[in-house]
């Protein structure tokens, strides 16, 4: 997808960009939430009885007398994900959950435009049979740009690079099968797909998501997950 410009404040600018979330603001307006490429989690009014649904690409104009003002958003929908999968629960569950958690953890105006590239990649392929195992990826990457990322690159205790099983709860890093199975009980199972290209068992997808789960919670929100998530499983 192209993105438009929209790097200078607070000049009248056009992007595209996913709604992450609206809260209501008066009788007829809403404070907007979106993530755009170029300017990352971004706020805007949006004076709309009806607010454009969580999980919609809209192209956005952004208009404010001063950069450091909330502005103004006028938005046109240009492609409504959530209407695609009305009648697929886990997958709206997905989008779900993924808009919340990236509303709650990036912070405003700052540029991911890598995990932006990476979101929208997610959703052209939200239809996909993996795409469960495409959502944990997600996360890992989430985890990553705000500062949280997992070290899968080798064994924490000594190098190995192959048959990496565990990673380390306080630390982040991986641990390979004979390191750390005396360990298992206070380690965090690491299913192959995440370091390593390969397919996943419902079990695998479980752990993966108990795995981002845990440092999601515990580092970078630091309260509980969204409840959506919940039905990931």
């Amino acid at each position: 997808m192209q993105i438009g410009d929209w790097t200078l404040m607070p000049d009248f600018k056009t992007d595209k960009a996913l709604v992450l979330s609206a809260r209501k603001l008066g009788e007829r307006s809403y404070i907007i939430s979106l993530l755009t490429r170029e300017n990352g989690r971004a706020l805007g009014v949006h004076q709309k009885k009806i607010p454009p649904e969580m999980g919609t690409f809209v192209a956005v104009r952004w208009q404010a007398r001063l950069a450091e003002q909330l502005g103004s958003f006028y938005l046109e929908e240009v492609c409504p994900f959530s209407i695609r999968f009305l009648d697929d629960r886990k997958r709206l569950a997905c989008l779900a959950s993924l808009c919340a958690l990236l509303d709650d953890l990036l912070p405003e105006r700052q540029a991911f435009p890598e995990l932006y590239d990476e979101v929208f990649s997610f959703l052209d392929r939200l239809e996909q049979i993996d795409f469960m195992e495409l959502y944990v990826q997600l996360e890992v990457s989430l985890l990553g740009a705000i500062g949280f990322g997992l070290d899968t690159s080798c064994c924490a205790r000594g190098g190995d690079r192959n048959n990496l099983a565990y990673i380390s709860p306080k630390t982040g890093r991986a641990v390979s099968l004979e390191k750390g199975r005396p360990y298992h009980n206070k380690l965090l199972p690491l299913p192959r797909f995440i370091w390593q290209k390969a397919p996943a068992t419902d079990t695998d997808i479980r752990n993966g998501l108990r795995l981002t789960g845990f440092f999601l919670s515990t580092y970078a929100l630091r309260h509980p997950l969204p409840k959506v998530r919940e039905q990931l499983f």
